[in-house]
């Protein structure tokens, strides 16, 4: 694979709706940004506080990922905070946007439908446009494997890239699933990963709300399972609908890198643990591949 353009959107757009677990009405608005800066979330709330903007201002990538409790929080060095970011990176990441600056108006982004599609559809409507700078270069690492107990992520070089996700859960409404998806293929990610919700289980709900999660959750966005039933009206979205959402939240974990894999991923059981361990390895390969380690690096593989 080659450098791809860098792109940002053409004009400013909002969304707003309820936090999954904080429950708060948030508001963000997605702004226009220079090359070479990335993925920048500020917590306008802090700021409007006497919170100083450079200490309310988040860089998204694998080292500023601070909880991964049903979700992904990114922290900067300050305490400044934001959670629940892998749906709009995911729709960053599914439009090729790669240059924003993200104002978020509390600690965790909106759930909207629980889905990544809202945020594409707010995307497209603001229009991704390609910045005059030099192209981006995909990150062009060795093999690699990143595992947690029997859960893994494993990296392979290739020409095309690919993203294979399997899922397997004891409830009979999701059992094991699978989904295979060319990464290059943004028509079919927009319709099929994309409008994939997240799920959860009914048994896991007074477990979250007791914990102070999930305050914000209901059947308008997410799916819920108990056992063999689903609770929502209505049918799925997609037959692989879990393995979907999985692979979108994978997705968006794996945009903390600010450019794209040059292969194939193969997940087992992915979750927000296992992607941001991979995300955090990935990048330091990255780091030493560009640098002195590099003639060592290519000889290595092997997990983390």
């Amino acid at each position: 694979m080659t450098a791809r353009p860098q792109n940002t959107i053409a004009e400013p757009v909002t969304m707003s709706g309820v936090g999954l677990h904080t429950g708060e009405e948030t508001a963000v608005t997605v702004y226009p940004s220079r090359e070479d800066c990335g993925v920048i979330f500020r917590r306008r709330d802090l700021i409007e506080k006497g919170t100083a903007p450079d200490h309310a201002t988040i860089p998204a990538t694998p080292d500023a990922v601070s909880a991964v409790t049903l979700g992904t929080t990114i922290q900067n060095t300050h305490g400044a905070s934001v959670a629940t970011i892998e749906h709009l990176m995911a729709a960053l990441a599914i439009c090729g946007v790669d240059h924003v600056l993200i104002d978020v108006s509390g600690p965790e982004l909106p759930i909207l439908d629980g889905s990544a599609l809202p945020f594409l559809e707010a995307l497209d409507a603001a229009g991704p446009v390609n910045l005059d700078a030099s192209p981006a270069p995909v990150v062009s690492i060795p093999a690699f494997e990143a595992r947690l107990e029997d859960r893994y992520i494993r990296f392979e070089p290739a020409d095309a890239r690919r993203l294979d996700v399997a899922i397997d859960f004891e409830d009979a409404a999701i059992g094991a699933q699978s989904v295979s998806l060319d990464l290059e293929d943004r028509r079919a990610l927009r319709q099929r990963l994309a409008p994939a919700r997240t799920f959860c289980r009914l048994a896991d709900v007074d477990a979250m709300k007791a914990a102070g999660l999930s305050r914000g959750g209901s059947l308008e966005n997410a799916i819920v399972v108990d056992q063999g039933r689903i609770l929502n009206a209505g049918p799925l979205r997609d037959p692989n609908e879990f393995a979907l959402h999985k692979a979108l939240d994978l997705i968006g974990d794996l945009h903390l890198l600010g450019a794209p894999l040059a292969g194939k991923i193969t997940a087992f059981k992915p979750g927000h643990d296992l992607n941001t361990r991979f995300a955090k390895a990935a990048a330091a390969r990255r780091e030493r591949a560009n640098g002195p380690e590099a003639a060592v690096l290519a000889h290595a593989d092997g997990g983390v």
